[in-house]
C-alpha cells in the first residue's frame, strides 16, 4: 500500500456516496465528503444491479434492510420490444433494488461514521484541497469539450409519479412506446415513470401528450435532456478521479449507472493503490464504457413492435455503428455455456445475451 492518508470527495450524490462506501470498505483513509447542499437531486426513482446490496451489506450489515427504504428488484421485464414481454432475470437468491437517490444518500452518510466527514462548500478550484486523492463527482459538465459522445437514439427524459400500487411487481418495467421507452421503478410509497424519446425527431408537446395518455399521468415533474458521453481523461493531474455523471452518462435502460460508479471506483484504487498505470487505468474505463454502449444500443436493433420514426431510427444506428467486436463477443458467448463466469461482458453475463437473443420475436 502507498502512503495515501486521505482523498476528498466532491458532490453527495449516488457516486459520491458509492465512492465514499468503497474507500470506507476498502481502506482505512480519511474520507471528507464537500457538495453544496443547494444542488437537489434528480427526482426519479434508481434501479441497481446485484453488486449493490451485497456493497450496502458490507458496509453497514443488516442494518440497511430497515433502515435504508427501497424495494426488491428481481429482473428487468421489457414489455413491448418483442411481440412478447422479454424479462431479464437475475439468479435464483440474489436480488438489485429499487430507492430514491436522497433517501440512499442521506442513509449512506448518516451511517459512516469512520474516518468520514461532510463540509456543506461550493469548491472552485481543486489546488484548494488539502488532499492526497479528489474524485469529483459532481454532476453533468458544463460544455463536452472534453468528452467522447456515445451512441443512442434517445436525447430527452419527461419525469413523473403515480400512486403506489398494492401488490405492485418486484421488478423494472422498461416498457416501449411509439416514440421511445418508458422505465416504470416501484418504490415503497410511489411509482417512478421516466419517458425518454428523441426531440429531433418527437416534440416535447407531442411527448408530454402521450406521456399522460399512455400512462394515465397528471403531472410532469421534470423535463430532462441529456446527451451521453464518457470522459476523454478520467484521471486530471494524476491526483484526480471522475466518476457519476462527471465521469460518464449513458440512458438508464439496463440499469448501467450504479454499476458503473463501482467498477470505476475498483480501476481508481487499483491505480492509487496497486500501481496500475494510469493509461491503464483509463483504457479499463473506456473499454468499460463502451461495451455498456454497444450493449445497450443492441436493444434497439430490431426495432419494437411499433412501426415509428424512433425505432426506424433505432435500427439504423445500430446498423451503421461499428460493431465488429460487440459481435465477436456473441461468436465467442455462443460456443461456451451461457453461464460459464468467463464470459463476462461489461456487468452482463453471458445468459444476457441468450435470454434477449431468444426473447426477440418480432
Amino acid at each position: 500500500m502507498t502512503n495515501v492518508k486521505k482523498i476528498t470527495i466532491l458532490g453527495r450524490g449516488n457516486a459520491g456516496c458509492m465512492s465514499a462506501m468503497h474507500f470506507n470498505f476498502y481502506s482505512d483513509l480519511e474520507i471528507e465528503m464537500r457538495y453544496d447542499s443547494k444542488i437537489a437531486p434528480v427526482p426519479t426513482g434508481q434501479g441497481t444491479t446485484l453488486d449493490f446490496p451485497e456493497a450496502l451489506f458490507r458496509n453497514f450489515q443488516s442494518n440497511y434492510l430497515n433502515n435504508f427504504p427501497h424495494t426488491m428488484k428481481t429482473g428487468i421485464m421489457y414489455e413491448n420490444f418483442s411481440s412478447n414481454s422479454i424479462f431479464h432475470p437475475f439468479s435464483i437468491g440474489r436480488y438489485a433494488l429499487h430507492f430514491e437517490p436522497k433517501q440512499f444518500q442521506d442513509f449512506v452518510c448518516n451511517n459512516l461514521k469512520i474516518n468520514f466527514k461532510e463540509i456543506d462548500e461550493n469548491v472552485e478550484d481543486y489546488e484548494s484541497i488539502d488532499s492526497d486523492y479528489i474524485i469529483d463527482c459532481r454532476g453533468t459538465p458544463s460544455n463536452l469539450d472534453n468528452y467522447i459522445e456515445l451512441v443512442n437514439p434517445l436525447n430527452c427524459a419527461l419525469l413523473a409519479t403515480l400512486p403506489k400500487k398494492e401488490k405492485d411487481v418486484f421488478y423494472t418495467r422498461s416498457i416501449a412506446h411509439k416514440h421511445g421507452w418508458c422505465f416504470y421503478i416501484p418504490l415503497p410509497d410511489k411509482v417512478s415513470l421516466g419517458y425518454l424519446f428523441n426531440d429531433n425527431i418527437t416534440s416535447l408537446k407531442e411527448a408530454e401528450t402521450d406521456f399522460k395518455n399512455t400512462f394515465h399521468v397528471e403531472k410532469i415533474n421534470k423535463i430532462f435532456p441529456f446527451k451521453q458521453y464518457v470522459a476523454k481523461e478520467p484521471i486530471i493531474k494524476d491526483r484526480i478521479f471522475l466518476n457519476g455523471n462527471k465521469l460518464f452518462f449513458l440512458e438508464p435502460l439496463e440499469a448501467t449507472a450504479m454499476a458503473t460508479y463501482a467498477q470505476s471506483n475498483r480501476y481508481y484504487f487499483d491505480y492509487m493503490f496497486n500501481k496500475c498505470p494510469k493509461i491503464k487505468t483509463i483504457n479499463f474505463i473506456h473499454d468499460y464504457v463502451k461495451k455498456l454502449q454497444d450493449f445497450i444500443l443492441w436493444h434497439y436493433a430490431n426495432g419494437s413492435i411499433y412501426d415509428s420514426d424512433f425505432w426506424s431510427y433505432g435500427k439504423r444506428l445500430w446498423k451503421n455503428h461499428n460493431k465488429e467486436n460487440f459481435e465477436k463477443t456473441i461468436h465467442q458467448i455462443s460456443k461456451k455455456s451461457f453461464l460459464e463466469e468467463d464470459s463476462m461482458y461489461a456487468q452482463w453475463h453471458g445468459y444476457s445475451f441468450k435470454n434477449w437473443m431468444e426473447g426477440m420475436s418480432i
